[in-house]
């Protein structure tokens, strides 16, 4: 059977308020797109924690081929569709955009009212330059896995990296899962916005 490299379903558009606002030149079409099914696909997680999560042993710790995941990195990092992938933290949402704004590519976490809340309660104001607190890191393992690179406290609680390893078992590693935890607790900075 012939790989395939797009997603099982391309997600339909997603309506984040004011996120495209500032966006120069002001886009036609918003890009963004609901890419929650791609979970599914064989290839999203060593595509997904390589690409966001900076972990370079993604790829051997899901024995998949280079050549196949090269290609199906393209589907994020395509200018007109955006992937957006939704995780629930605290009593709120983050919305995990991939944005490729020609120029200004890179990764945003957007919080909604409930989420904002949440971290300023454990963190106070000046949350943004320090990310997500430990406790709030979600349980289920692809939530988990998605928000993890949203974690900037420096300081990583001791049972952090033996959840994390968890997570990657349940999500499919099987080989290196040591060494990947290691990678995406080490490659965590992020801005909230």
């Amino acid at each position: 059977m012939e790989p395939s490299f797009m997603p099982a379903e391309v997600g339909c558009s997603v309506y984040l308020p004011g996120y495209l606002d500032g966006c120069q030149p002001p886009l036609a079409a918003s890009p963004l797109i609901d890419a929650t099914s791609w979970t599914a696909d064989g290839l999203f997680w060593p595509a997904f924690l390589l690409q966001v999560g900076m972990a370079r042993s993604a790829p051997d710790a899901f024995g998949v081929d280079l050549a196949d995941l090269d290609a199906y990195l393209d589907n994020f990092e395509r200018p007109d569709q955006w992937p957006v992938f939704v995780v629930p933290v605290g009593d709120g949402t983050m919305h995990l955009v991939v944005c490729n704004l020609p120029g200004d590519v890179g990764i945003d976490w957007v919080l909604d009212a409930p989420a904002q809340e949440a971290v300023r309660a454990d963190l106070g104001a000046e949350y943004a330059a320090s990310g997500f607190p430990w406790d709030l890191l979600p349980r289920e393992p692809a939530h988990l896995l998605m928000a993890l690179p949203a974690f900037g406290d420096h300081e990583t609680p001791d049972n952090v990296r033996s959840t994390v390893m968890q997570a990657l078992r349940a999500v499919g590693a099987t080989a290196g899962i040591e060494n990947l935890a290691d990678d995406l607790l080490k490659h965590r900075a992020c801005m909230l916005l």
